[in-house]
């Protein structure tokens, strides 16, 4: 009886569930069912985690692709500047100084201390540039705006203020000149300024830029130098004066210089020959025009060695002193006319002791 009893126990543990072999295949069970959930949490993570990554490696393409482009647009403003020939315009050129004796700037824009900060920082950084990491790009491209800026703003300033001092308006000067741009104007809109306004900080230090190399062209073919390089003597000087045939007060529309006969005279700046003859009271004289409405001219010359159309360069032999018109003795008149009223070429030789010679 006791033995049945026990079997019958057995059995109903065993089928009801109350065996210890069923109780561990259920924990391996809910052990499965958590391990189930934790993977699809896992993966779902994992799904999630591969989506900010592709999102942050558009969002790192674009951003060094915009670098980049910024980086290309800043080199190209800096690389930017005037002709090689503007550059080598004065290399022939000799004034009364060959070295510029104060700084004709009468304002400073920039404040002088952060001015000097900016030229130290420029100078260590600029050799940098080929080869620069995304994390540098945008540090080059600040100390790429900053040198821009201030050495436009510096030629701007140097080159109004030597052209002021020919007594002409800059203005009209340079609305004279061969280098109009102009056009229908088509908006770019918003889209052409990105964060930080880099667009419309790059365009003003584009307009800048574009100013200074209208300033330097100007400078280029303005007539700064003397027209005779060997040895000569002023014999009058432009304005009023006592006529040597009349003996009476005239106008004198340039000034007069003597030396010997057949000493060379030379082009003040670069230009075309617009005319070469005799002329009247002037005699044999060689004009040449140098482009923004200003013309120089050469009289009483003996020989010319210039032809009409001819292209020149700043020192350039153009004739030979001489006595020819209306003259008493061997000079030479020379004339600086602007939009064919004459002014006076002392002030022009003046300004162009304050440029340096290359």
């Amino acid at each position: 009886a006791l033995v049945a009893a026990w079997c019958l126990l057995t059995f109903a543990n065993l089928f009801f569930g109350s065996s210890p072999f069923s109780s561990q295949a259920k924990e391996i069970r809910r052990m499965e069912a958590q391990y189930e959930r934790l993977l699809v949490d896992a993966r779902a993570k994992e799904a999630n985690a591969r989506a900010l990554l592709d999102a942050q490696q558009v969002d790192f393409t674009q951003a060094a692709a915009m670098f980049e482009e910024k980086h290309r647009t800043l080199t190209q403003i800096l690389a930017s500047g005037p002709s090689e020939a503007s550059d080598k315009a004065y290399s022939n050129a000799q004034y009364a100084s060959q070295s510029i004796l104060m700084s004709p700037v009468r304002r400073d824009v920039f404040p002088r201390e952060s001015r000097l900060n900016t030229v130290t920082t420029t100078q260590s950084s600029t050799s940098k540039l080929q080869g620069a990491t995304l994390v540098g790009l945008s540090s080059d491209q600040n100390v790429l705006l900053i040198q821009k800026e201030v050495s436009a703003q510096n030629s701007i300033e140097r080159n109004r203020s030597i052209i002021q001092k020919t007594g002409l308006d800059v203005n009209t000067i340079l609305r004279a000149g061969p280098y109009g741009t102009g056009g229908p104007l088509l908006e770019m809109g918003d889209a052409s300024v990105d964060n930080g306004n880099f667009g419309s900080r790059v365009d003003s230090i584009r307009a800048r830029t574009s100013e200074a190399e209208s300033l330097k062209r100007a400078m280029a073919a303005l007539p700064f130098s003397k027209p005779i390089l060997q040895e000569h003597y002023k014999t009058s000087s432009y304005g009023p004066r006592i006529d040597p045939f009349t003996k009476r007060t005239a106008f004198h529309a340039g000034v007069d210089y003597g030396g010997r006969r057949l000493t060379e005279i030379v082009s003040t700046a670069p230009g075309k020959v617009s005319y070469v003859g005799m002329n009247g009271g002037y005699g044999r004289v060689v004009e040449i025009d140098h482009n923004y409405g200003i013309k120089t001219r050469y009289a009483h010359l003996a020989k010319t060695y210039v032809k009409r159309g001819q292209t020149v360069i700043v020192g350039e032999k153009v004739g030979g002193m001489g006595s020819t018109g209306r003259s008493t003795s061997t000079h030479l008149h020379y004339e600086i006319l602007f939009q064919g009223r004459a002014i006076d070429p002392r002030k022009f030789m003046k300004a162009g002791l304050y440029v340096q010679q290359n």
